[in-house]
């Protein structure tokens, strides 16, 4: 099926006057009837929304060899009236770049950039944020130039949108965001850049995994299923694996591709068990939360399972090589998870971020502390390590938590 591709070319407008020390106005919108986007840049209103906290990070469980500290909180941006959740959390060099989402039936979206030059003063530098389009996921080309983002809008369903980055701060004017439809699907939830292709995760219905050009934005090739919920690599070679995962109430499975190539004799596809959200509306049960996370040149994929808590599977004969304890939850759900050299993060939604060590033998993890902020209890909706820093989303009131090891 081939995308539609979709170029705004409609012409900005200032919201507020330049003073004769500003070169442009930070704040630019830009509308049609049925969206609107607008970008700002600047920092220092931005950061307004950032409380610096630099407290040491209170664990309930043993603790042990675990020493982290809460050093900002940031909440989240207003689109429509509505505070947006985060959604995804990626780091490239001294920059994090955080998705945002309406949660519920509503659309809007927020891509945030977040500097890290200063490690304990984390700052905001750019905003772009969309009307009627959920932001679910993003990725960097490999070059630095464009920001992709993954979505939802109300009009056009699954959409992936291209913006320009210069020295990592969001350049496009709201005119220029490329926004391709994707799919009959109604969301995509991941996007991975991989040598010179874009591989997007889209479902629930009609969903799928689509392979499309880097440069024309065109779709190539597809493999159809429901539930597709994330888009994920080991790296962005020739040669490295991507991966999507497809979630099902009765049983799951995890797609591993070849970079470069639509053999489908090179795919394989892995039964990772069912995946499910438990303490949700009735009609959410199986729309939860879904995510799987692989650290780069690795083969063990970190897969979250709503109620089943976590799993991870070497991804090159699906055997398991680590889950959660089976006793971890009783009424959360494990919405995202991330990984380090030294732990394992959960982000257990109702029951905080769980933090565990790796087995010395076997393949259970030992959970070793849980952190659950005590002005937003709950909602741990995701969580994000890179290096120094674990970056936990706490919906719509919490906002998201910067945290650092040291």
């Amino acid at each position: 099926m081939k995308s539609i591709y979709i170029s705004l070319l409609i012409l900005a407008i200032l919201l507020t006057g330049c003073t004769k020390n500003e070169v442009e106005d930070p704040l630019v919108i830009q509308g049609t009837p049925s969206e609107i986007f607008a970008i700002n840049n600047d920092s220092l209103l931005l950061t307004s929304r950032i409380t610096y906290n630099n407290d040491p990070l209170l664990l309930t469980g043993p603790k042990s060899g675990i020493n982290l500290s809460l050093i900002a909180s940031a909440s989240s941006p207003v689109v429509n009236g509505v505070s947006l959740s985060a959604s995804y959390v990626l780091k490239r060099g001294n920059k994090a770049y955080v998705t945002y989402n309406e949660r519920g039936n509503g659309y809007g979206g927020a891509i945030v950039v977040y500097s890290l030059a200063n490690p304990n003063f984390p700052v905001i530098v750019s905003e772009m944020t969309f009307s009627k389009t959920d932001i679910n996921a993003c990725d960097i080309s490999g070059g630095g130039s464009f920001l992709y983002l993954a979505g939802s809008s109300k009009s056009k369903g699954a959409v992936l949108l291209r913006l320009n980055l210069s020295s990592g701060i969001i350049t496009s004017t709201p005119a220029n965001v490329e926004v391709v439809k994707i799919g009959n699907a109604a969301s995509a939830n991941g996007v991975i850049q991989g040598s010179s292709w874009l591989y997007v995760s889209i479902g629930n219905t009609n969903g799928g995994l689509y392979m499309l050009g880097m440069t024309s934005l065109q779709t190539l090739d597809y493999d159809p299923y429901n539930g597709a919920k994330f888009s994920t690599a080991n790296g962005r070679n020739r040669g490295d694996n991507h991966l999507s995962l497809e979630a099902g109430a009765t049983t799951a499975y995890l797609h591993v591709y070849v970079i470069g190539t639509n053999d489908t004799q090179l795919e394989k596809v892995f039964d990772i068990g069912p995946v499910q959200t438990q303490n949700v509306e009735p009609e959410l049960v199986n729309f939860g939360k879904a995510t799987i996370f692989i650290r780069p040149g690795q083969q063990t994929c970190f897969i979250s399972r709503g109620k089943y808590g976590m799993k991870a599977i070497d991804i090159t004969n699906g055997n398991l090589v680590y889950e959660s304890p089976g006793n971890m939850l009783s009424d959360g759900n494990t919405n995202g998870v991330s990984a380090d050299a030294d732990f394992v993060y959960m982000a257990n939604g109702a029951q905080g971020l769980a933090i565990a060590s790796y087995p010395t033998s076997g393949t259970t993890l030992s959970i070793q502390g849980v952190w659950d902020d005590p002005a937003h209890p709950g909602s741990a909706n995701m969580v994000h390590a890179d290096g120094n820093y674990v970056f936990v989303a706490k919906g719509q009131e919490g906002g998201l938590k910067i945290i650092l090891k040291n």
